[in-house]
C-alpha cells in the first residue's frame, strides 16, 4: 500500500468524524475525491490521498457553518473552476476572474454580517419588550402588595373594634346583672299607681299614687283578728266510773 493514501479508520480519526459520516461524504462528493476512493467496491477498502483529505476538511468546515449538500458542491465546483479558468485565460482576465470572485465572496460576507447584525437589532428589542415587562410587572407585584396591607390593616382595625364592642355589651351585661341582684337582695319599694275607683279604690286610697313595701301590700289583704271562741265541750265516753 502506498504510504501517501490512508484508510477510511484513519481519516475519520483525522477528521474527527464517524465512519458513516465519512462514508456518507465520500458518497455525496465523489466527483471530488481521487480514484483511490471511487474505484473500490468495497467502501472498508477506499483510500484517501492528502488532496481527499484537504477536499473533505473544507466540506466539514462548509457543513459547519449551515449549507446544505447542494451548497457545498457548487462551492467546491467555483473552487476548482478558478485554476482552470487562470491557465486558460490571459494574466487580466484571470486577474479580473479572481477580482470578480473576491468581490462576490465580500459581498457574500456582507449580506451574513447584515444578517447578523439584523438578528442582534431584533435581539435587543425583544430584550427591551422582556425588561420593560418585567418592570411593569415589578410595578403591579408591588401595588397589590401595598393593597394586601391596606386590607390587613382594615381588617385589624374592624376586629379590634368587634372584641371593643363585645367587652361593651359583656360590661353592660353585668351591670344589668348587678342591679337585678340588689333589687332582689333589697326588697326594693314598689310603686303601685291606684288610679281606680270603686273597691280597689277604697282598698288603695282615693286614686292617689301610694308606696308600699311588697310586706305591707301582703298584710294589707289579710282580714282583722277575730275574738277568741269558747272551747267546745265534747262528750265523756262511756265507761267505769273512776
Amino acid at each position: 500500500m502506498d504510504i501517501h493514501h490512508k484508510t477510511p479508520q484513519a481519516v475519520a480519526a483525522q477528521l474527527d468524524v464517524s465512519s458513516s459520516t465519512l462514508r456518507r461524504w465520500s458518497d455525496e462528493f465523489a466527483e471530488f475525491l481521487s480514484d483511490g476512493v471511487n474505484s473500490s467496491s468495497d467502501k472498508t477498502y477506499r483510500r484517501y490521498t492528502e488532496q481527499d483529505i484537504d477536499c473533505l476538511l473544507t466540506v466539514k468546515t462548509q457543513m459547519a457553518d449551515g449549507l446544505t449538500y447542494e451548497q457545498v458542491r457548487q462551492q467546491l465546483r467555483e473552487q476548482l473552476d478558478i485554476p482552470s479558468k487562470m491557465a486558460l485565460v490571459p494574466n487580466e482576465e484571470a486577474a479580473s476572474a479572481i477580482m470578480h470572485y473576491i468581490s462576490e465572496t465580500v459581498e457574500n460576507l456582507h449580506q451574513g454580517q447584515i444578517s447578523v447584525l439584523n438578528s442582534q437589532a431584533a435581539n435587543r428589542e425583544l430584550m427591551g419588550v422582556v425588561i420593560q415587562d418585567n418592570f411593569n410587572l415589578k410595578e403591579e407585584n408591588n401595588r397589590l402588595r401595598e393593597r394586601m396591607l391596606e386590607l390587613e390593616r382594615q381588617l385589624g382595625e374592624l376586629r379590634r373594634e368587634d372584641v371593643a364592642r363585645r367587652e361593651a355589651m359583656r360590661q353592660e351585661m353585668e351591670m344589668k346583672l348587678m342591679e337585678i341582684r340588689e333589687v332582689v337582695a333589697r326588697g326594693q319599694q314598689v310603686t303601685v299607681l291606684q288610679s281606680r275607683s270603686g273597691c280597689l279604690g277604697s282598698l288603695f286610697g282615693s286614686g292617689q299614687d301610694q308606696v308600699v313595701s311588697p310586706m305591707d301590700s301582703y298584710s294589707s289583704y289579710m282580714p282583722p283578728p277575730s275574738s277568741p271562741m269558747p272551747p267546745r265541750p265534747y262528750p265523756r265516753p262511756s265507761g267505769p266510773p273512776e
